[in-house]
């Protein structure tokens, strides 16, 4: 299978026939196409695993004022949309891309100028993709830090230096220089700026909760 048989695109419109004329324009260059009349169908068929992206109508019977969008992210699914409507403006569209959209376009649309969005978000579903994993590879060295090694972590992504976490902590400059280089170990993280990056990568002072205990994974990253 060729990368591009690999992902799906789902469309979703309430229309049968926007929704067979897009089928025939997409599965025309090759790419793989599920369309559905309502929102709640797709989800069902949805499969996170896949790569892919959504065209979404932005007036779906009972899933009005761009609600579909919002009931996608509480169900926590982060794949690209590129909303379509035979009615927009101006006020909708900026709601729209608020919402994570990263496109809209209004019907009657030039074909080239749909299929250009679809493949601009297959490239951010692989972006985000490869964000993702990162994230889990920096998230599971995170948590083999003990939690003194993570107060350190925490102090030395807010810029102090070994001096004032050792007054911050109540701790000898020694052992935090020890502690600070088994972050460094764990994380492996050669420099101190490549540290930095995984730290913002993970949004680390995000992950750590009131108690200072790593947040879950489903808490702590943003997917």
């Amino acid at each position: 299978m060729t990368a591009q048989n690999a992902v799906l695109v789902y469309l979703v419109d309430d229309d049968s026939s926007v929704r067979d004329s897009l089928q025939s324009l997409l599965e025309s260059v090759g790419l793989r196409t599920q369309s559905f009349a309502d929102t709640e169908t797709f989800l069902t068929a949805y499969r996170p695993d896949c790569p892919g992206c959504l065209l979404l109508d932005v007036r779906i019977p009972g899933r009005n004022d761009l609600s579909s969008q919002q009931l996608l992210r509480d169900r926590g699914i982060d794949v690209p949309v590129v909303i379509i409507t035979g009615h927009g403006d101006v006020a909708m569209a900026v709601t729209a891309m608020k919402q994570g959209a990263l496109d809209f376009i209004e019907k009657p649309f030039n074909d080239q100028m749909l299929l250009d969005c679809v493949h601009s978000a297959l490239t951010e579903d692989r972006i985000r993709r490869r964000t993702r994993a990162q994230r889990q590879v920096l998230l599971a060295r995170l948590k083999t830090l003990t939690p003194r090694e993570q107060d350190v972590l925490r102090q030395v992504v807010e810029g102090l230096s070994n001096r004032k976490i050792a007054e911050l902590l109540n701790l000898s400059r020694k052992t935090v220089e020890v502690h600070r280089a088994k972050v460094m170990q764990k994380m492996q993280a050669e420099t101190l700026s490549q540290l930095i990056r995984m730290a913002m990568a993970l949004d680390i002072l995000q992950i750590f909760d009131a108690t200072g205990a790593i947040a879950s994974p489903k808490a702590a990253l943003i997917e």
